[in-house]
Order: structure tokens, then sequence, then C-alpha cells
């Protein structure tokens, strides 16, 4: 399953089982739509409160799901090589001790055939109900352009912000959520060699 993160710790909790796992999806959905109640409070006032909860969701996607990046407990999704480290890395690598720096392992960060399938498999199961919210969107739209007498316009239109925003934040975290969902639990490297020896 995982990653980036070689101790499979996210804020010092382990992170092999599968119920911690669920813990940290459901905590990290509850930050996420006390993030979006304040972005729609504050948006009536400051258009570019948007932004809270989009950078909210990006943060999550890239240090605590993991999947857009080396951080977090999945792998990267795209499945690119990483960036070449600036020269600069390199010189601090040599003043200091090599070993206390490991340089970048390229081939850890590739996925396997497993994880590529694992992956196409949870953006399908990902989009699917945001095909439904998008085409609620959509409806919404089509409202506000010409409102039904009996929902007015300023309804409509904070309705589509709420919907566009959850739809949103959905797009950007729910595949990386329903992986670590539904992962089976997995062995504590320091158990599995001790127990080999």
């Amino acid at each position: 399953m995982t990653s980036a993160s070689l101790t499979l710790k996210t804020f010092g909790i382990p992170m092999q089982r599968r119920a911690a796992r669920r813990r940290l999806v459901v905590v990290t959905y509850i930050v996420l739509a006390a993030i979006c109640c304040f972005t729609a409070w504050f948006a009536r006032t400051y258009t570019w409160s948007y932004g809270f909860a989009l950078y909210a969701a990006v943060a999550v996607g890239i240090f605590v799901f993991g999947g857009q990046g080396r951080f977090g407990l999945i792998k990267a999704f795209p499945n690119k090589q990483p960036r070449p480290e600036p020269p600069i890395v390199d010189l601090v690598r040599l003043h200091l001790a090599p070993e206390s720096i490991p340089a970048a392992d390229s081939a850890g960060l590739k996925n396997d055939e497993r994880e590529l399938s694992r992956r196409d498999r949870a953006h399908y199961l990902a989009f699917q109900p945001l095909s439904v919210v998008w085409f609620l969107a959509l409806l919404l739209a089509a409202w506000a352009l010409h409102p039904p007498s009996w929902l007015p316009l300023n309804a409509i239109l904070s309705l589509l912000f709420v919907l566009a925003l959850v739809a949103s934040i959905l797009t950007i975290t729910l595949p990386a959520a329903i992986i670590l969902w539904n992962e089976p639990d997995m062995e504590s490297p320091t158990f599995s060699e001790g127990a080999r020896s």
C-alpha cells in the first residue's frame, strides 16, 4: 500500500492497521467538512475564502493521504520519476555524512502492477458518485439562468457554491481515501524481521 512514508506513521500514530487508517479518514473528512462550513460562511463576505478548503484538501492529499507526492501513506499516483534534485542538495550530501541523508530512491517511488490496478480502481469508484454531484451542479447552474418561482436566485447560487466546493474537495481526496479505507492490515516491518530471526 504504501509509500514514501517508510515508518507508516501519520502524526506519530502507526497506520499498519486498517482500523487506524479508517479512523484517520473519518477524522480528516470531519475536519475538511468543518473547513468547508467555515469557507461557505466567509465566502459571503470575502470571495477569496474559497481557497481555504481547497488548500486544506491539497495538503491532505500531499501530506496525509498521499497519492500526490513523496509524502503521505500512498505512493504518488502519476507514477513518474521524481524530479532531479538541485545540485545544491548533492553538495550538502557530500559535506555532511552521506549515510545520514539517503538519496531519493526513484525505483521505490514507482508503482508496481498491483498498485497501478488499485489506483485505477479507486479513481473509478471515486468518480462514479462524483459524476452525480457534478450533474446536480449543472442542474443548479441551469436553474440559476432561469430561476424557478419557488427557489430564490441567492439560494440557488449558495447551493451551487457549496456543491462545487464539496465536489472539488472530494475530487482531490477521495481516491486516496478509498485506498486507505480498503487496504488490509499490514505487518509491521520490525515485527516481520523479528519473526524471521
